[in-house]
């Protein structure tokens, strides 16, 4: 339930305690108690302005919690991170959120120091997980889309599940209501004004909620034959008799199934959606036009591959949920709560007949 007892005036002094009279609710913290803000009731911020890994913590039964809002500001290249999730032991909601200054690090998941270690504990221990991430990707200027792409493949390899691109916030600040699966990027202030303004918050909660998670397991025999596809192509690459000109194309290809390869271990539809479609348009999958060597032709074994890695995740992500998990039955996300249409009783009935 929502705590009836916040004052929406206390909000403006959000920034102002740091490090002041610092308590949690129940669960577990990563980083120092001067990069917390616990003195506001119901509200914890997260500062990520000091040297360090950033703070991390996991409040567990959110729903019974007092906290209502977690929030943190100065997302420049850092990776403002909320995770809900469900333990699977007490079956009730806890909560994952951080400001991760050094994400992608490749030993952000062992660095006991580092809140994405903390992260990766929580989807590896929790069902129904729901992910909503974000930085100030604007910085960037022309390579926006493409860094935010590379922090999404990152994200979802750190993780091991799906991050999901539409739930990719450009933004450098963030005010999550954990209660209500709400994300907004601003300040708590302007935030909390938003969220009592919003009519269909809880048609939006319902959307996130149909979006949860559960397990994914890779089928064996699609990542076996992927594995040797690479292999056979890299040792095409190096024979001393092969037709030098295809050198490109090699590369090209290895390249493309090997991001293949991780996007399918985790699930990350994203990625294996977007060369499923260009092997069935028979486009490039990148900016380079030369990427369409990739696909010799639409019978060729990189295409089969590609699109039998595509349509084995997105059939064991739809069956995650009742209403197809956030993903419509042509292949492409629910692009918002508007057209999220759930299942009545008797179609649900009907379907198991």
């Amino acid at each position: 339930m929502y705590s009836k007892e916040l004052n929406p005036d206390t909000l403006y002094s959000c920034d102002h305690y740091w490090g002041n009279d610092v308590s949690f609710p129940k669960g577990t913290q990563v980083g120092k108690d001067s990069w917390f803000e616990t003195k506001i009731d119901h509200v914890i911020g997260l500062s990520g302005n000091d040297t360090g890994e950033g703070p991390g913590l996991v409040i567990e039964d959110i729903e019974h919690s007092d906290v209502d809002i977690l929030w943190t500001s100065g997302l420049n290249g850092c990776m403002g991170l909320a995770i809900l999730g469900i333990n699977p032991v007490t079956k009730k909601t806890d909560v994952f959120f951080t400001h991760a200054r050094h994400y992608e690090k490749n030993d952000a998941t062992t660095d006991k120091d580092n809140p994405m270690s903390l992260a990766r504990q929580f989807v590896q221990s929790h069902e129904g997980i729901r992910v909503f991430w974000g930085t100030d990707f604007t910085k960037y200027g022309s390579q926006t889309d493409a860094k935010r792409q590379e922090a999404q493949k990152k994200l979802s390899n750190t993780l091991g599940c799906w991050v999901r691109s539409d739930d990719c916030f450009n933004t450098a600040e963030m005010t999550f209501f954990p209660k209500h699966s709400l994300l907004i990027p601003k300040l708590p202030p302007s935030a909390y004004k938003d969220y009592k303004e919003d009519n269909n918050r809880e048609r939006k909660k319902e959307f996130s909620d149909s979006k949860q998670l559960g397990e994914y397991k890779p089928d064996p025999s699609i990542e076996g034959e992927i594995r040797l596809h690479i292999a056979a192509l890299r040792k095409d690459r190096t024979s001393s008799a092969r037709l030098y000109h295809q050198d490109k194309k090699r590369d090209l290809k290895i390249q493309a199934l090997t991001e293949i390869l991780e996007a399918y271990h985790v699930g990350n539809y994203d990625v294996l959606r977007q060369y499923q479609r260009a092997a069935e348009e028979n486009k490039s999958p990148y900016m380079d036009p030369d990427g369409k060597k990739i696909w010799d032709s639409t019978q060729g074994k990189t295409v089969e591959l590609a699109q039998k890695a595509a349509q084995d995740a997105f059939n064991k992500i739809r069956d995650m949920g009742k209403d197809g998990c956030g993903l419509q039955e042509n292949g492409e996300p629910i692009p918002t709560y508007r057209q999220y249409h759930p299942k009545t009783n008797s179609e649900l009935s009907s379907s198991f007949l």
